[in-house]
């Protein structure tokens, strides 16, 4: 397809055919979104369009020392991809309740993963027909130790295509951190959580790929009955960053809590699109997404919330705010309400605004040097959403990150 990534030469691999034919099909047909593809209107992909891509065959190198530490200080248990390619060492001496297979030898998990997945996306279907390396993990009970599923590899002209796929049994709880920090061309991970009647999954995802990379993330999550996710998400990396999040509530008195932090300087895109499908009746979601935008960095937030002619007793709530340390920054903020039901409480609301100066001058007239005083307005602007991250272990991943994100650009 001119002017898309092709597909690897399907003549020198076994043929593709199931679920990820399928994929690869749909790609072909479709490739990369245009100008005209309203979900994609704000986020334009012309630069990738243009690249040479190939899917990474090889792994790049060993763990960087940073996400070692990390871990460790999380008292998580890693599971690395190197270049897309799942690390099997890493699968060895699995917390207790956690169980691993290859994603590539299950049929049927690989098509309960498309039925998650964002729908007729272009990474679902280019990674699930790519997929550098595919992981399926169950969980089974209350699982103490955290997993960190850490991202890394590197590569001028490599994409990554990693596709795993997380199933939580009923009443299984597990921690779960994802730490994306490649060096490669395009990082494309496609990413499923099913989470099972009464279990709960607590989750942060923290993005801080490469200045040159371009990160396009798709999550699908689905929520049986009485199923619970909280999950966070740190957006600091990238020249172009979409995290984009489908969740589906399947089972009455799920609930979702789904919340993101976007920060941009430079020239830097920072996209944050979720959809809510509030299938059934008596579910609850909440969103709160923050962002913070510098020099020219443009952000996105794009977030639907539909909620089905049964699904009575729907409550969905969406907010959205960002902040401009510059006058060149630029947000495009879209929330949204589909609602098909008439006993729900629904509502949304975006804010886009600048550093208050009465503030910032309080603060200077009392000594404290103007960078220091917009990095602590900033940091106020922030606070009650990481704080609003219940798992203090996972909340100690991000919080590092955003504060030096204002020391390092002096806000």
């Amino acid at each position: 397809m001119p002017g898309s990534m092709m597909l690897p030469d399907l003549g020198a691999m076994p043929p593709l055919d199931g679920t990820r034919g399928d994929a690869a099909a749909r790609w072909r047909q479709a490739g990369w979104p245009g100008p005209r593809v309203e979900s994609w209107r704000f986020t334009k992909l012309d630069a990738l369009t243009k690249m040479d891509l190939v899917p990474a065959a090889n792994a790049a190198g060993e763990a960087s020392e940073t996400g070692v530490a990390e871990a460790a200080s999380m008292g998580a248990h890693l599971i690395r991809f190197d270049n897309g390619l799942v690390d099997a060492a890493c699968l060895a001496a699995l917390p207790a309740g956690v169980t691993a297979r290859d994603l590539a030898d299950d049929e049927a998990a690989m098509s309960a993963l498309a039925d998650i997945a964002p729908q007729n996306h272009p990474v679902s279907d280019l990674s699930m027909a790519v997929m550098t390396s595919g992981l399926v993990l169950d969980v089974d009970g209350v699982v103490d130790t955290p997993l960190m599923l850490l991202f890394e590899g590197a590569g001028d002209d490599a994409s990554t295509h990693p596709v795993v796929y997380v199933r939580l049994a009923a009443a299984a709880r597990l921690q779960l951190a994802e730490l994306h920090a490649s060096t490669v061309a395009l990082a494309a991970p496609l990413i499923g959580y099913d989470i099972g009647e009464g279990a709960r999954l607590e989750q942060v995802k923290l993005q801080r790929e490469s200045t040159t990379t371009t990160h396009l993330a798709s999550t699908g999550v689905r929520l049986a009955e009485k199923a619970s996710i909280a999950g966070f998400s740190l957006s600091v990396g990238g020249t172009l960053a979409r995290l984009e999040t489908h969740v589906t509530m399947a089972g009455e008195f799920a609930d979702c809590q789904l919340s993101a932090i976007y920060m941009g300087r430079g020239s830097q895109h920072q996209d944050v699109t979720t959809y809510m499908d509030h299938a059934v009746p008596n579910c609850t979601s909440n969103q709160i997404i923050r962002g913070v935008l510098d020099d020219t960095a443009r952000g996105v937030y794009q977030g639907k919330v539909h909620v089905a002619p049964d699904a009575q007793k729907t409550d969905g709530q969406q907010m959205a705010r960002a902040l401009l340390l510059s006058r060149k920054a630029e947000v495009d903020a879209k929330p949204e309400l589909e609602i098909y039901a008439d006993d729900v409480i629904c509502a949304h609301g975006a804010t886009v605004g600048e550093l208050d100066a009465t503030q910032l001058f309080y603060l200077t007239s009392r000594g404290i040097p103007e960078d220091i005083a917009r990095a602590m307005l900033v940091e106020a602007f922030l606070v009650d959403t990481i704080e609003a991250i219940e798992n203090e272990t996972l909340a100690g991943l991000l919080r590092p990150v955003a504060e030096s994100w204002l020391t390092a650009g002096g806000a």
